[in-house]
C-alpha cells in the first residue's frame, strides 16, 4: 500500500489555485463523549466506503487542469489542459476493489491536440481511488484519529477529524507510509460522507529522488448515477516545494459533467440458412 498518492514534478503543464473553502469552527471545545462519537463516525464512514467500492460505476468527466512550476521565485512553466478523465474498476479475476484513473487529453493551452499524455510540470493521481479511505474504520490501525470541534465548510455544518499516521506503522506494508503524513477531513453530519480531505506530507520523495514538502486537498460533491448518490471529487489542489525553496509546483484540477460509462450492444440475426450477399458498391 506504500505511496497511495503520487505527485510527479515533470516538465510541461499548468495550474491556478481556487479560493480555499471557508472553514469556521462553531464550538470551542470537543464534546466529552468525543471517543464514542468518533467510533460511531468511523463506522459510518466505513459503511459508505464499502458502498462506494461495491457500487460506484465506471464513469468519465470533463477535467480542467492548471499546473505550474516556479523556480527561484520566477514562474518558468505554466500550462492548462482539458481532458476526459475516466475512473474504471479493475476487472482482473481475483483483484479486490481497485480503481484505475486515466485521462485522454483533448487540449493543451487551449489548442486541440491528439495522442499526447499529461506530463507536468505537476501531476496528481489517487484522489478518486484512494482519498476517501484515509479516515475509515479499516485504517484505524494505521492512523491516530482525533475528533475536533464541529465546524462549517462553505456555510455547511461539518464534523472534523484530524488524523496522523502512527510512527510505529511507517514501515508497515499495510499502511500508506513510509512517509509521515497528517491532515484533516470534513464530513457531512447528515449522511457521513466525505466533504473535504487535506493531507500534509512534509518529507515526500518525488520521482526525481528529491525530498519535498507536499500539501494536497480534495473537495467532494454528490453525483447521482442510476438514482444512487456517490460523493466524488470535484476539485483537487496540490502544492509542493523543495526543502530549500528553490522550486515550487502547483496543481489544480476541476471536474464537471460526470457520466456513467455504458456499453451498448445488439445482436444481428438472420432466418436464412445462408448469409445474405453483400450488395454494397
Amino acid at each position: 500500500m506504500n505511496r497511495h498518492y503520487t505527485l510527479l514534478p515533470g516538465i510541461l503543464f499548468a495550474a491556478f489555485l481556487l479560493a480555499a473553502p471557508c472553514v469556521r469552527a462553531s464550538s470551542p471545545e470537543p464534546s466529552v463523549d468525543a471517543q464514542p462519537r468518533l467510533k460511531e463516525l468511523l463506522r459510518h464512514l466505513q459503511e459508505n466506503l464499502w458502498e462506494y467500492r461495491a457500487a460506484v460505476p465506471d464513469f468519465f468527466a470533463d477535467e480542467h487542469i492548471v499546473s505550474s512550476r516556479t523556480q527561484r521565485g520566477t514562474p518558468d512553466v505554466t500550462a492548462t489542459s482539458d481532458s476526459t478523465f475516466r475512473l474504471v474498476r479493475s476487472h482482473v479475476i481475483g483483484d479486490g476493489p481497485r480503481f484505475i484513473e486515466s485521462r485522454v487529453v483533448r487540449m493543451v493551452n487551449h489548442n486541440p491536440i491528439e495522442g499526447r499524455s499529461l506530463n507536468g510540470p505537476a501531476i496528481f493521481s489517487g484522489g478518486f481511488s484512494i482519498a476517501s479511505g484515509v479516515v475509515s474504520q479499516e485504517m484505524a490501525r494505521c492512523f491516530n484519529y482525533t475528533l475536533e470541534p464541529d465546524a462549517e465548510l462553505d456555510q455547511r455544518p461539518a464534523l472534523v477529524v484530524r488524523y496522523r499516521l502512527k510512527q510505529e506503522m511507517l514501515e508497515d506494508d499495510g499502511c500508506p507510509g513510509p512517509e509521515a503524513q497528517s491532515g484533516r477531513a470534513w464530513i457531512d453530519p447528515a449522511g457521513f460522507h466525505l466533504m473535504r480531505m487535506e493531507m500534509t506530507i512534509p518529507n515526500h520523495l518525488d520521482n526525481t529522488g528529491n525530498h519535498i514538502a507536499w500539501v494536497w486537498s480534495a473537495d467532494f460533491t454528490p453525483v447521482t448515477f442510476d438514482g444512487q448518490v456517490f460523493w466524488i471529487p470535484k476539485t483537487i489542489e496540490s502544492q509542493a516545494e523543495t526543502k530549500d525553496g528553490a522550486a515550487h509546483w502547483s496543481f489544480t484540477a476541476e471536474y464537471t459533467n460526470y457520466h456513467k460509462v455504458s456499453v451498448r450492444s445488439h445482436i444481428i440475426t438472420s432466418l436464412n440458412e445462408t448469409p445474405a450477399k453483400d450488395t454494397a458498391r
